[in-house]
């Protein structure tokens, strides 16, 4: 087994199931799923039946240890309804059930549970010495493309991907009312705002990071340290990390379909901002976009940071506008930002570590920093249609969050 495996596993203790031989390997949590689980099953099938490839469609059952002893009589019924109807000897598809029950509830939810599949899956690569296997991952409440398995290979085969994001569109229309819809259009519009706002300002691999949505080789999943163990949010730490290990491709040539549903499953999220925006019965604020126009300045001249003196600092940041300055200086930057010079033989090499210093994280409690002493959100419909007149030169003759949406999902096609 390969040494970065060995090292992993010997950290890690895995559920084994049965090991199966495939292609592609895709890790899907399950908690309480009944109305959606068949639905996505029946859309995995759907595309690799397109392919010549062989997929494990991983499902992980799970619950924590305080859970309602009703939501675990219907996690085993739903398991085993899966082990009735749904394992087939199709040969393009192999299912594993794996249980991931009675986890403490300070570890129990979505992330536990992706980590414990992807684990697995991982483990099963490693065991056939294919360290380029691919790992996917997946909601139990969405759909994909009928070609999403085709383009996956293709861009880790023929374009030598580690890590992929997948494009994403959720249903603005059909099951759920116009309220549900609009909010829905709302966070999505701000998802794709970020990330635009984020390419504008320079900033040197911006991606989105929705569980749903993502692919890993089985490499460089255990040379990121694996998923987090954590209730939200796991999905942003672990691909922040990921990035950073080799090439990273963006599919926008096939699609998955988050479900526009409520949920309080998590703490942050679709589902929790999709009820708050229903609930407020107010508009959805970003950040505004003003702080990226900072952000985009100071990126701008972050090489005159290589080997610069402790004298020379007040020079460079009398060169931004004042809010920036004050983050870098009230924050730990310049410290932090001293340990990678003295360790930084040549621009080149600072340019690659710079965003060790000022990574998605930093970016994050920057815009936190500049909206808590500064700045104010502003509504998403307002900041994005800002920023596409900027990005763009056009202004849009848009007045619905849905059609500016649209033009956002263009700009990412």
């Amino acid at each position: 087994m390969d040494k970065h495996f060995t090292k992993y596993f010997d950290k890690h203790t895995i559920k084994i199931g049965r090991t199966v031989r495939s292609d592609i390997k895709m890790v899907i949590p399950v908690y309480l799923e009944e109305d959606y689980l068949f639905k996505t099953i029946n859309s995995v099938y759907e595309s690799i039946r397109n392919t010549n490839l062989v997929l494990e469609l991983i499902l992980v059952f799970n619950y924590s240890d305080q859970d309602t002893e009703e939501n675990k009589a219907r996690q085993h019924a739903l398991k085993r309804q899966v082990e009735l109807d749904l394992i087939s000897d199709q040969p393009q598809l192999q299912m594993t059930l794996l249980e991931d029950y009675d986890i403490p509830k300070k570890h129990a939810g979505v992330g536990h549970a992706r980590k414990t599949g992807m684990d697995y899956a991982a483990y099963c690569f490693a065991k056939v010495q294919d360290t380029r296997g691919i790992i996917c991952s997946l909601d139990a409440d969405s759909s994909i493309s009928d070609n999403y398995f085709n383009e996956v290979q293709d861009a880790f085969d023929t374009e030598g991907a580690d890590v992929a994001t997948i494009y994403f569109e959720h249903p603005i229309g059909g099951d759920f009312d116009d309220d549900t819809y609009d909010a829905i259009a709302q966070y999505e519009l701000h998802l794709r705002y970020y990330l635009q706002a984020l390419l504008f300002s320079g900033f040197h691999i911006a991606i989105h990071t929705v569980g749903s949505c993502f692919a890993i080789t089985a490499d460089a999943y255990v040379r990121a340290g694996g998923m987090p163990r954590k209730q939200a949010g796991e999905d942003f730490y672990f691909l922040q990390k990921a990035i950073q290990l080799g090439k990273v491709s963006r599919i926008n040539s096939c699609c998955v379909y988050p479900s526009s549903r409520i949920s309080d499953r998590v703490p942050f999220g679709t589902g929790p901002s999709v009820n708050t925006i229903i609930n407020s019965g107010e508009e959805y604020l970003t950040y505004n976009l003003q702080a990226f126009i900072d952000l985009k300045e100071f990126l701008a001249i972050k090489d005159q940071l290589y080997q610069i003196t402790e004298d020379a600092i007040d020079d460079f940041v009398h060169q931004l506008s004042g809010r920036m300055r004050s983050y870098l200086v009230n924050s730990d930057f310049f410290r932090v930002l001293q340990n990678i010079n003295s360790n930084c033989s040549s621009l080149k090499v600072f340019k690659k570590r710079f965003y060790e210093v000022f990574s998605a994280f930093r970016v994050v409690k920057y815009l936190n920093y500049t909206h808590a002493h500064f700045l104010e959100k502003t509504p998403v419909f307002d900041a994005s249609l800002s920023l596409y007149e900027m990005m763009t030169e056009e202004s849009p003759d848009v007045f619905e969050n849905s059609e500016l949406l649209e033009l956002y999902r263009q700009l990412e096609k």
